[in-house]
């Protein structure tokens, strides 16, 4: 070969120095000019230069890369199938890139010089990725609400993330151990694996059996917190419910170790126990109600629970208690309603200012105190009695109204005509008749259940200490005042003469 032809990368002095770096010649051996844009050393020099072909793999063993070298003058050179031979050699197989090789070869036998021309190329492994977890829940945010008007809402917070017994709570996506590669000597190359996310259970949290799924195992409050995952029935707040915590809406048991400030309130659909005071707040719920210090209102104070309440003592409160009101020490001035009994029997166990409302038994040490005569006591029928009957009527007189408008439409067919019968909306109307029907009857029945079980049989007050005088007290719809103190007695109601009478304590023979 007479003339070498650049087809590198390199300008006219990087050229030059392949020329003396491979095949060790001068400007004087040979002439540089250009043709169609192409460098061209023609040789003048009467030596010759052996072909040389470098073949390299990079480090990562993913690419590899060939240069070509033509002979000069009489030198060796080199066939298409000795170049793949050396291909072979050097253990190159994978995804070999023929064409190309043809391509540089053809270069090559003109003269043409071809470097680090990429020629294989290996598979690149895919990293295994990263486990994820998707919550099916929102987590909590605790930031105040922006009401419509503009203004912002600091007792109703984002605190509290509920769930139900059974739900789906977290799903997580198991990492992938990634696929291998190759390198173009066909050797594996290892994939990273994904990092795993190592969930922590805590109480209130089951799985299936492939640990993909997390549902809750019970009511209660959802937590997740530094991949620890939890439910807990119980809602516990450490200090005062206030604008730190917002107002409580929980579906299982609520603790407060601090007292329950001015305008908030609190809802559980279990129990709720307070350490502290409940002040002019709102409490309901769907069990139990303890209140272990007390509670002091002023303007607006109410205490409402499905089962029993227990509060150390009670000023200016409202208390409904489906169950019953259990007094710690005393209560003044508050309203209270029991559908069970209502006792205060331990130290001092005073009652005075408001209306106590029990069913079965008002038990207390004293009634009244010295010149407090706005007190009003009542057993006999449950507080809840006429609400729920109402709505139990309510509910009969719009079945019955609905009854009236199928009879009406009824009455313009002649039913005696079985092809009638058979049309479609009036086969639904028969069935609505009989539906409002059965309604109309079991409402019926609800109705004597709850005017039976109204009236106790033997309601009683009984007071084991003293009783003040100015005092009223009323049994079913019977009332008396009392005119003067009364010292351990007891209130029952005469059925034969339909009046209340008192007898004493020591003579427990005229009341038990």
């Amino acid at each position: 070969m007479n003339q070498l032809k650049n087809h590198t990368q390199k300008n006219e002095t990087e050229f030059k120095y392949l020329l003396s770096q491979k095949y060790d010649l001068t400007p004087a051996d040979y002439i540089l000019k250009k043709e169609d844009g192409v460098l061209i050393a023609k040789i003048t020099t009467m030596e010759s230069a052996d072909s040389i072909i470098d073949i390299s793999v990079t480090a990562d063993g993913l690419r590899a890369y060939i240069s070509l070298y033509p002979a000069v003058n009489d030198g060796e050179t080199y066939t298409l199938e000795r170049v793949m031979s050396l291909i072979a050699e050097n253990g190159i197989s994978v995804n070999l890139k023929t064409e190309i090789i043809k391509q540089a070869f053809e270069i090559y036998s003109e003269g043409g010089i071809i470097e680090n021309m990429m020629f294989a190329e290996g598979i690149k492994p895919i990293n295994g990725s990263d486990a994820q977890v998707m919550l099916n829940f929102d987590p909590v945010n605790s930031q105040p609400r922006l009401l419509s008007n503009g203004r912002v809402d600091y007792k109703n917070i984002d605190n509290i993330r509920l769930t139900r017994k059974g739900d789906l709570l977290l799903t997580k996506r198991p990492f992938t151990n990634g696929v291998k590669g190759l390198t173009v000597r066909n050797e594996e190359i290892p994939a990273e694996k994904g990092n795993d996310i190592k969930l922590v259970l805590d109480d209130g949290i089951t799985t299936d059996a492939h640990e993909k799924e997390y549902y809750a195992t019970v009511d209660g409050c959802v937590t997740f917190h530094n991949n620890k995952l939890g439910v807990s029935p119980i809602y516990s707040v450490p200090g005062n419910v206030d604008y730190s915590t917002g107002n409580i809406v929980f579906n299982g048991v609520v603790h407060i170790r601090g007292d329950v400030l001015s305008g908030f309130s609190v809802k559980a659909e279990k129990d709720i126990m307070v350490e502290g005071i409940v002040q002019d707040a709102t409490m309901v719920a769907g069990g139990s109600i303890v209140i272990k210090t007390g509670i002091k209102g002023e303007v607006n104070n109410n205490v409402i629970a499905a089962g029993d309440v227990t509060v150390g003592y009670a000023e200016k409160g409202n208390i409904a208690a489906r169950g019953n009101v259990e007094i710690l020490k005393y209560v003044y001035n508050t309203n209270i309603k029991a559908g069970g009994y209502v006792q205060a029997t331990g130290a001092p166990g005073i009652i005075a200012g408001g209306k106590i409302t029990a069913f079965s038994e008002i038990n207390i040490n004293q009634s009244g105190t010295k010149g407090n005569t706005n007190f009003l006591m009542c057993v006999g029928t449950k507080y809840y009695f006429e609400d729920e009957l109402k709505i139990l009527q309510d509910n009969k007189d719009k079945y019955i109204q609905n009854l009236e408008k199928v009879d009406e439409f009824l009455s313009k067919l002649d039913t005696s005509n079985k092809e009638i019968l058979k049309n479609p909306k009036v086969k639904q109307l028969l069935v609505l008749r009989k539906q409002v029907m059965d309604n109309m009857t079991k409402t019926e029945e609800q109705i004597q259940k709850l005017i039976k079980s109204a009236h106790h049989r033997k309601p009683k007050i009984k007071i084991s200490g003293t009783m003040f005088e100015g005092l009223d007290v009323q049994i079913f719809r019977e009332k008396i005042t009392m005119r003067e103190k009364k010292e351990k007695v007891v209130f029952i109601y005469d059925e034969k003469y339909e009046r209340i009478i008192w007898v004493s304590l020591d003579d427990k023979t005229q009341y038990e």
